[in-house]
């Protein structure tokens, strides 16, 4: 093979297991993609995946491959975060990886704060659901609500963050304080969709609401906010994602999220990752 593109499209396609995976992951069209995965195989001679609609399987040959394409990955990645930990300028980008409501409401007043104090640093804001891979360098610092943070991981808690209830002006009038599951499954509820039921609160609210109960789902928190913003029901939210929201109280099992600042160990010497840590939690932390 020419280059370590071609084992990069692979990996692209075998971790995401689809085309349009890669394709979003890479930066680049379908037709790209495409077009290296089967050029690869052509040139090693075997095939790398089986095919099944729009998902991509790996064959055995394909496995095989994958192993040995994981180390070359994982050595080229602690060289570059050996480089990078050891730059001293305060020029250049970081990027910030972090939940969709904490990107668009808390953030923006502080990273135009920290731009004037560091006007050589260029940042990057990355809002996703999904925790993106630090030591892979999707993202430099990574602002994450969880309540145990991976061991090769550094940083700080900033805070713990409440779930509560939440609703309209139109749920003014009716029922707040605690709500016992049996009280929800009588009202409107925004649920969620599957992507979201790896969070224990959202796992609760799926287990004690009725289907009945349920009016609409979406796949991130803020949509969830949107559509109780909307009036189409009551939400179990955190409090970043519900500005402009109506408090009407708590479900009768109480759940926190710890919020973390959390940095790869080789990137903490990095003078610009540094500076945004720092800063960050200054203004973050309680």
């Amino acid at each position: 093979m020419d280059s370590w593109d071609d084992l990069r499209y692979f990996q692209a396609v075998a971790e995401t297991g689809s085309l349009t995976g890669a394709r979003k992951r890479l930066g680049v069209n379908h037709s790209t993609v495409f077009r290296r995965i089967k050029g690869l195989e052509e040139k090693l001679g075997v095939r790398l995946f089986e095919r099944w609609d729009a998902r991509y399987q790996l064959t055995g040959a394909g496995e095989l491959l994958m192993v040995r394409v994981e180390q070359v990955a994982e050595a080229i990645d602690d060289v570059d975060r050996m480089i990078l930990g050891g730059d001293q300028t305060l020029e250049g980008k970081v990027r910030i990886t972090c939940p969709d409501g904490f990107a668009y409401y808390q953030l923006p007043p502080l990273l135009a704060e920290f731009r004037t104090l560091f006007p050589g640093i260029e940042i990057e804001l990355l809002a996703d659901s999904d925790d993106l891979n630090l030591s892979r360098m999707e993202a430099d610092i990574a602002l994450r609500a969880t309540n145990n943070p991976p061991e090769h991981l550094v940083g700080r808690k900033l805070m713990t963050m409440p779930w509560q209830l939440y609703g309209s002006e139109r749920f003014a009038h009716g029922q707040s304080g605690v709500f016992t599951a049996k009280a929800l499954s009588g009202m409107p509820v925004i649920g969620p969709e599957r992507a979201l039921l790896r969070l224990k609160p959202m796992q609760w609210l799926e287990k004690h609401c009725s289907a009945d109960s349920i009016v609409a789902r979406a796949n991130t928190l803020m949509g969830m906010a949107a559509l109780v913003k909307a009036g189409l029901g009551i939400a179990l939210l955190p409090d970043d994602v519900a500005d402009g929201l109506l408090l009407l109280g708590s479900p009768d099992r109480e759940f926190q999220s710890d919020f973390w600042l959390l940095t790869h160990r080789d990137l903490r010497s990095n003078a610009r990752v540094k500076a945004c840590s720092q800063f960050l939690t200054e203004r973050l932390m309680h």
